[in-house]
């Protein structure tokens, strides 16, 4: 035993691990050595042994702490969550140490989160503020889950009582806590307290979160879905801006808008189409019935905005404005096969097609994709559409809706498992 120690000092493992063998086969029953054995195949970096080593230690002696501190990491090394879980929490169960108690469930917390597993913490955030109530990280640990839960009132609740404790003046230690705090505050309509917790969060990775609860970028979804004549879905956006600041007045405008394409147009419509007979010369005709097309559309009346619109194109084929308002309302039709016919001819057969115009598109053809049900093709069009300032935000918006739910938690600065390393 004395001589495999020497050995290890002297960076002579394989020698080391000769002289525990000789020790294990003369007292088997010993679980010290097998320890000291798995130690070692630690430092040549032989996972695999050292955990054999270890879970033997385990079999021999239930309540060898040190064995299932490292065999918590090896399996964590391993990307064993659950038996790392396991071990944890058997350490847990025999430290008397209250500090690494609370380490050990962090750890745990970690580890579910590293694994999208985070909707399993709440027994081990209990049972780590049952040994420190003030523990900052399980303060925020428990915030995340109450947000995620709905449970927003107890998640005020965790992140005032942390923040009072917060004594740094660098954002990066405090921007993730009044981040929860602010979205607590936000999802209970607290709008106000939001912002004033926000302010406080805005700083690295939160920064595009917190925009994402502001007035301006519910505008901006407004005003995309607006564009391609999904009125209802624009008023909701315009409506939750105005939530948010009651005296935003672009979002006020955009109701107004609305409110103006919707009501009764039918002596609007009747007026335009006298005028569009009047007149004789091809190309103020043809602006005339694309005006009508467009009333016609946002008054409902998608047959006739159809009709309109081919009486325009057939005086200027190439005119895709109202190619675009033609593709809509088939779409309002659930005409989707022959919308994306009139989509792609102004994708592809249409010349001078500005950028904006083409995203426009792209996040038309992304709509009609999704009613067809056909997601695969529909993130493809909101990935062309998202290359527009635009439509950036409304086509990110739809890949998120698009997109699987169980996707890995990236709320965490840091995953990193804390206290001891394996080798220690």
């Amino acid at each position: 035993m004395l001589r495999a120690e020497e050995y290890k000092r002297n960076n002579r493992p394989r020698e080391a691990i000769d002289e525990y063998n000789k020790a294990i086969q003369a007292d088997p029953a010993n679980p010290e050595y097998v320890f000291r054995k798995g130690k070692t195949y630690i430092l040549l970096k032989d996972v695999d042994n050292a955990i054999q080593c270890f879970e033997k230690t385990i079999q021999l002696r239930k309540d060898y702490l040190g064995a299932y501190t490292r065999l918590a990491r090896l399996y964590a090394l391993k990307n064993k969550t659950s038996e790392a879980i396991e071990a944890f929490n058997n350490a847990f169960k025999y430290d008397s140490n209250p500090k690494e108690k609370v380490e050990y469930k962090i750890n745990i917390i970690k580890l579910l989160m590293r694994a999208d597993r985070f909707n399993e913490s709440e027994v081990h955030i209990k049972d780590g503020l049952a040994l420190d109530p003030n523990n900052l990280q399980l303060l925020f640990f428990s915030a995340h889950l109450n947000n995620k839960n709905g449970n927003h009132e107890l998640a005020v609740k965790d992140m005032l009582k942390a923040t009072a404790f917060i004594t740094s003046q660098d954002p990066r230690d405090f921007a993730r806590f009044y981040y929860e705090l602010g979205l607590a505050y936000y999802k209970l309509g607290k709008y106000t307290e939001a912002q004033q917790a926000f302010a406080k969060a805005n700083h690295g990775p939160y920064k595009s979160k917190i925009f994402e609860m502001s007035p301006l970028y519910f505008q901006y979804l407004s005003t995309s879905y607006y564009k391609v004549y999904e009125l209802e879905e624009s008023k909701k956006m315009a409506e939750q801006a105005i939530k948010i600041k009651p005296d935003f007045s672009s979002a006020h405008e955009m109701l107004v808008n609305i409110s103006r394409m919707t009501l009764d147009q039918t002596a609007v419509i009747k007026q335009q189409k006298l005028a569009a007979e009047s007149k004789k010369e091809p190309v103020e005709k043809a602006l005339a019935l694309a005006k009508v097309a467009q009333s016609e559309l946002g008054a409902g009346l998608y047959n006739e905005a159809i009709a309109s619109a081919d009486a325009c194109l057939a005086i200027q084929p190439s005119n895709y404005n109202v190619a675009f308002i033609k593709a809509v309302a088939l779409a309002k039709l659930n005409k989707y096969n022959e919308s994306m016919t009139m989509i792609n001819d102004i994708l592809i057969k249409f010349q001078g097609v500005d950028p904006e115009t083409k995203a426009q598109v792209y996040f038309l053809q992304g709509l009609v994709f999704n009613k067809m049900k056909n997601t695969k093709a529909a993130n493809e069009a909101f990935k062309k559409a998202e290359q527009h300032p635009a439509f950036k935000h409304a086509a990110i918006h739809e890949l998120r809706k698009n997109k699987d739910e169980s996707v890995m938690d990236k709320e965490v600065e840091s995953t990193e498992l804390s206290g001891s390393s394996v080798d220690d």
